[in-house]
C-alpha cells in the first residue's frame, strides 16, 4: 500500500475542506430605484483588486448569491439593460462575518441630461414573476399607433377576432385592471378605448391570488400606464396618419365610401415636484378598415316543421358584399398624488373616454329552394336580394378612483380605496331588404322591408377596498382584506318594422320590446400568505364571495315562442317568469409556489378555482336581428361557469437570454355555449337559424407554451413564442341539435424582432400565424399576418421619434368559419362566413417628448408596492 498517496491525498481533502470553511456568502436583491420591482436577470460581477474574480446573474425575484468568496476586501457591480450600474465597495469576508446580506440594491433608470428624457438601452420583452408575465408594450412598434387591442394580439396566450374580440387561451371571459384597478365594462370595450401610446406593460395573470377578483376564465389583463419618472414639468406628444388611398372607392350598391383612412393624436403632460405629481392626457383616434364579406347559409327543411311547402329540400342564402367597420374614440384623464408624510398618501384619478364604433354588411343574397345545398334552384323560387345591414355602437365611459395609504411602522400598511364606473352604451341595428335586380341601389329608395332596433344599457358600478398588508420579523409578508362591490344595469330594447306599406308599427312584432333591470352584489373577503423556505417561495390564498343578484325582466311575451326551439332550456321553464334571482357563496383557493433550482434554473406552480358570472348581454332577452338570417338572444336562466386553471413553469437563463415553458390546464364545467337552432316560422320562407346562450356543458384546454428572449449579435433582440394545447368542447348533444363532442390541436406562433440598423435607427417585424380551433357547433379559420415598422430617432432633433409602419403585408387578414347542427346524420343547418378585412396598410407617425427639468431623481410613492 502506497502510505505517502494516502497521506497526501488526505492532506489534500483538509485542505480544502479548511479553504471551503472559510469561504463566505454574499447576497442581495436588485430593484427598480422608481417603482420597487424586482430586476431579473442583471449581472453581478465581484471585483478584487480590479479584476472580476466571480459573478452571477439575479433570479426571477431580483436575488442573487455569490457562494465560495474567500476571506478579503471586495467590490460588487450591479448592472443591467436600461438602468445606470451600481457599484458597492468595501465589501469584507472576514472570520468574523462569513455572510454578507447587501439587502437592496436600487438601480435607476439610464437617461442623458437633455432637454428630452432618453433611455439608452432597452430591456428583455417579457419577464417572468411567480403569479404573472409582463410584456413591455414599446417593443411591440407595429401596435404603436393603436389600442390595447393592437398590443395584446402581439402576445403568445393572447388572440384577437376579425371583430377585435380579445381571448386569452380561447376564452373570452376575462377581467381588465387598469393600473391595478378592476373595471366592470366590458373586456373588448375598454381595451379599445385605450391607446396604444400611453401603455408601459402588460401583465397577463392568468392564474391570479385571492386579493384579486376571482371573476373569468381567462384570469387578468393588468395594464400599466406610463408615469413621469423624473422630477419637474414633461410634456409628450404624439400623431399618427395611415391608410391605403391608392385603393379607396365607394360600396358599388350603397355609395357609402370604403377605406382604410386612420389617425390619432395625443398629448400626455406630468408635473413632479416634492410631494406633488399631476399628470394629465388627451388622445383622439379614428380608424376605418373596409373589408368584404362572403356567406353561405343553408338550411334543411325538416319534414315535421318546415312552413315553405318544400319539405326535404334546402333553402340557401348565398351572400356577399363589402363589410366595412370603423371607430372613433375621443379619451381624456387626470391623476393626482400628494405624499401626505413619509407614512401616508393620497392619491386620485379620473377617466372619461366616448366611442362610436360600427360597421355595415352591404350583402346581395340569392334565396332559393334546392335538393342540395350545391344544387340549382327550384323553378320559380330563386330571389336575388339586396340587403344593407347597420350596426352602431356608442358611448361613454368614466371611472373615478380615490386611495388613502397609510404605512404603520415599517412593516404594515393599510389601503383604503373607492372607485366608481358609469358608463353608458347604446346601440342600433337597421336591417333594409329590397329586391335587386341587377342595378345599383342606394339608402334612400324605399325598401320592401325595413326593421330597426335599438338598446340602451347604462351601467353604474361601485367598489370599495379595504387591505391590510403585514411583513414579519422573517420576510414572510400577511395580506388580508375585504372588497364589495355593487353593480346597478338598466337596459331598454325596441324593436320595429316597416313592411311594404311605408308605415312603421307591424302589430305582429310589438312584444319584441323589453327592458330589464340587473342589480348584481358581490361581498368578497380574502387572505394570503407569502412566506419563503430556503430555495422555494410559496404564496398562499383563499377568497370568500357571496353574490346576490337579480334581474327584473318587463316583458315575457314571447318567451315561449322563442325558447321553445330550445326544447332543453323549455322544459321546466316558467315562461310568466319576470324575476330572476341567484344567491351563490363560493370559496375560491389559490397556490403559486416557485422554487430556484440554481442561479440558472427555476420552476414555479400555480392553481386557483374561478368563476365566470355571465355579462348582462348574455342574459338580456333582447330579440336582435343580426343579419337576413339570424335572430340572437340572451337568456335571463344563466348561471355562472366554475374553472379550474393550472399552471407548472420552468425557466432557464443563459447570459442575457432566457427560455419560458409553461404546461396549463383549464376545465370548465357548467360551460356557457351560444347555441344556434332553426326557426321556420320567423323572418325568411325558408326559416332563420335562433340563436341564444344556455349552460351546455363542460370544457377543457390542456397545453403548453413557449417564451424566448434573444439577443442575437447585440444588434437584434428577438421575441419569440408559441403555444400547443388539445381544446375539447364537450357539449349536451340534445341541446345543441345532436352537435357532438368538439376537439382540435390549437397552436399559434408569435414573434418579434428588433434589429438597431444604426443607433437612431431600429426596424422592427412581428409575425403571427394561429390555427383553426373548434366552437361548441362548428370552427374558425387558421389566421396570419405580417407588420413591420421602422423608428427612427435623430440625433441633432433630440426628443423627436418618427415611425412608418406597414400593417397585414401579406394581405392575409381574414376571419370566418362555421356553424353547423345535426339530427343524427341529418345536417340541420350550416353557417359558412369569411371576413377579408383589405390591408398593407401604411401608417406614418411622429412623437416629441419634452422635460423641462434636467434633474434625474427618481420618484417612488407608498402605494408602488401595493399595485
Amino acid at each position: 500500500m502506497n502510505y505517502k498517496k494516502i497521506a497526501g491525498l488526505v492532506g489534500a481533502f483538509i485542505i480544502s475542506l479548511s479553504s471551503l470553511a472559510q469561504s463566505g456568502v454574499i447576497k442581495g436583491r436588485v430593484i427598480d430605484a422608481q417603482s420597487n420591482e424586482d430586476i431579473p436577470f442583471a449581472n453581478i460581477a465581484l471585483i478584487n483588486n480590479g479584476d472580476i474574480i466571480n459573478g452571477s446573474v439575479t433570479k426571477g425575484d431580483g436575488t442573487f448569491k455569490i457562494d465560495n468568496v474567500t476571506d478579503g476586501n471586495y467590490s460588487i457591480s450591479v448592472s443591467f439593460l436600461g438602468y445606470q450600474p451600481s457599484e458597492i465597495n468595501d465589501i469584507t469576508i472576514s472570520s468574523g462575518s462569513r455572510v454578507v446580506n447587501l439587502k437592496e440594491i436600487k438601480l435607476v433608470a439610464s437617461s442623458v441630461n437633455i432637454e428630452g428624457v432618453e433611455v439608452t438601452a432597452t430591456a428583455q420583452t417579457s419577464t417572468t414573476k411567480i403569479d404573472r408575465k409582463t410584456y413591455r408594450a414599446e417593443e411591440f412598434a407595429t401596435a404603436s399607433g393603436g389600442t390595447a387591442v393592437d398590443v395584446l394580439d402581439k402576445l403568445p396566450a393572447v388572440s384577437v377576432d376579425g371583430d377585435g374580440i380579445v381571448s386569452v387561451r380561447g376564452t373570452s371571459d376575462f377581467l381588465v385592471y387598469i393600473n391595478g384597478k378592476p373595471t366592470q365594462t366590458s373586456a373588448s370595450d375598454i381595451l379599445s378605448q385605450l391607446p396604444a401610446s400611453q401603455i408601459k406593460n402588460v401583465e397577463i395573470i392568468t392564474v391570479p391570488g385571492a386579493r384579486y377578483d376571482a371573476q373569468g376564465k381567462g384570469g387578468i389583463i393588468n395594464i400599466t400606464t406610463q408615469k413621469g419618472a423624473v422630477d419637474g414639468f414633461s410634456v409628450v406628444a404624439n400623431g399618427m396618419i395611415g391608410g391605403t388611398p391608392w385603393t379607396n372607392k365607394d360600396d358599388v350598391y350603397s355609395h357609402q365610401k370604403l377605406d382604410n383612412n386612420r389617425y390619432n393624436a395625443g398629448v400626455s403632460l406630468m408635473y413632479n415636484k416634492d410631494k406633488l405629481s399631476i399628470s394629465g392626457a388627451f388622445t383622439m383616434q379614428s380608424r376605418n378598415n373596409k373589408g368584404r364579406g362572403i356567406i353561405d347559409p343553408y338550411i334543411y327543411q325538416h319534414p315535421e316543421e318546415s312552413v315553405s311547402g318544400y319539405p326535404g329540400s334546402y333553402y340557401v342564402l348565398d351572400g356577399e358584399g363589402s363589410r366595412p367597420k370603423w371607430y372613433t374614440n375621443v379619451m381624456a384623464n387626470a391623476g393626482i398624488n400628494y405624499q401626505l408624510s413619509d407614512m401616508a398618501e393620497i392619491a386620485a384619478s379620473y377617466q372619461y373616454s366616448k366611442r362610436t364604433s360600427g360597421r355595415t354588411a352591404n350583402y346581395v343574397y340569392e334565396a332559393y329552394f334546392a335538393d342540395t345545398p350545391d344544387g340549382e334552384p327550384y323553378e320559380g323560387t330563386l330571389q336575388e336580394i339586396y340587403n344593407p345591414n347597420d350596426i352602431h355602437r356608442d358611448g361613454w365611459f368614466s371611472n373615478l378612483s380615490v386611495d388613502y395609504i397609510q404605512k404603520v411602522g415599517e412593516r404594515s400598511q393599510w389601503t383604503t380605496s373607492f372607485i366608481y364606473e358609469t358608463s353608458y352604451l347604446e346601440q342600433t341595428i337597421d336591417n333594409k331588404e329590397f329586391a335587386y335586380d341587377g342595378e345599383r341601389y342606394y339608402y334612400d329608395d324605399e325598401p320592401d322591408f325595413h326593421s330597426f332596433q335599438s338598446d340602451e344599457t347604462p351601467l353604474d358600478a361601485y367598489r370599495f377596498v379595504l387591505d391590510y398588508q403585514h411583513k414579519f420579523d422573517n420576510g414572510n409578508t400577511l395580506n388580508t382584506g375585504v372588497q364589495p362591490q355593487w353593480i346597478r344595469l338598466d337596459g331598454e330594447f325596441a324593436y320595429d318594422t316597416i313592411v311594404g306599406n311605408g308605415y312603421w308599427g307591424d302589430p305582429s312584432i310589438e312584444s319584441y320590446d323589453n327592458s330589464i333591470d340587473l342589480k348584481r352584489d358581490v361581498y368578497s373577503a380574502y387572505v394570503d400568505y407569502h412566506g419563503t423556505s430556503g430555495k422555494l417561495n410559496y404564496v398562499l390564498g383563499l377568497r370568500a364571495e357571496y353574490m346576490d343578484q337579480l334581474m327584473n325582466v318587463s316583458s315575457t311575451e314571447y318567451f315561449e315562442y322563442v325558447y321553445g326551439y330550445f326544447s332543453e332550456i323549455g322544459d321546466g321553464r316558467d315562461f310568466d317568469q319576470t324575476d330572476f334571482r341567484q344567491r351563490k357563496f363560493d370559496l375560491f383557493p389559490t397556490l403559486h409556489a416557485s422554487y430556484d433550482i440554481n442561479e440558472l434554473n427555476s420552476i414555479s406552480l400555480a392553481a386557483s378555482r374561478r368563476i365566470n358570472r355571465p355579462p348582462a348581454k348574455d342574459m338580456a332577452p333582447f330579440l336582435y336581428r343580426r343579419h337576413q338570417e339570424i335572430y340572437e338572444m340572451g337568456d335571463p336562466l344563466l348561471e355562472p361557469e366554475y374553472t379550474l386553471n393550472a399552471e407548472l413553469n420552468y425557466l432557464r437563463r443563459f447570459g442575457k437570454n432566457n427560455i419560458t415553458i409553461t404546461g396549463f390546464y383549464r376545465g370548465v364545467d357548467n360551460a356557457i355555449y351560444r347555441v344556434n337552432r332553426v326557426a321556420y316560422d320567423m323572418g325568411n320562407p325558408g326559416g332563420v337559424l335562433l340563436r341564444s346562450y344556455t349552460n351546455a356543458g363542460n370544457q377543457t384546454a390542456l397545453g403548453a407554451e413557449l417564451g424566448m428572449n434573444l439577443d442575437i449579435f447585440s444588434k437584434v433582440k428577438l421575441f419569440a413564442g408559441g403555444a400547443l394545447y388539445d381544446f375539447q368542447v364537450i357539449a349536451d348533444d340534445e341541446l345543441l341539435g345532436e352537435s357532438r363532442d368538439s376537439r382540435s390541436t390549437n397552436w399559434n406562433i408569435k414573434t418579434n424582432a428588433t434589429w438597431t440598423i444604426t443607433n437612431p435607427l431600429k426596424l422592427t417585424v412581428d409575425y403571427s400565424i394561429k390555427s383553426a380551433s373548434v366552437t361548441p357547433q362548428g370552427e374558425s379559420l387558421q389566421f396570419e399576418a405580417l407588420n413591420a415598422a421602422f423608428n427612427y430617432k435623430p440625433e441633432k432633433l433630440k426628443g423627436w421619434t418618427f415611425s412608418a409602419r406597414m400593417l397585414d403585408i401579406l394581405g392575409t387578414n381574414q376571419a370566418g368559419g362555421y356553424t353547423a347542427a345535426y339530427e343524427g346524420e341529418q345536417i340541420l343547418l350550416h353557417r359558412g362566413y369569411v371576413y377579408d378585412y383589405e390591408g398593407q396598410i401604411v401608417e406614418i407617425g411622429v412623437s416629441y417628448s419634452f422635460n423641462k427639468n434636467k434633474q434625474k431623481k427618481q420618484r417612488k410613492h407608498i402605494g408602488d408596492d401595493y399595485f
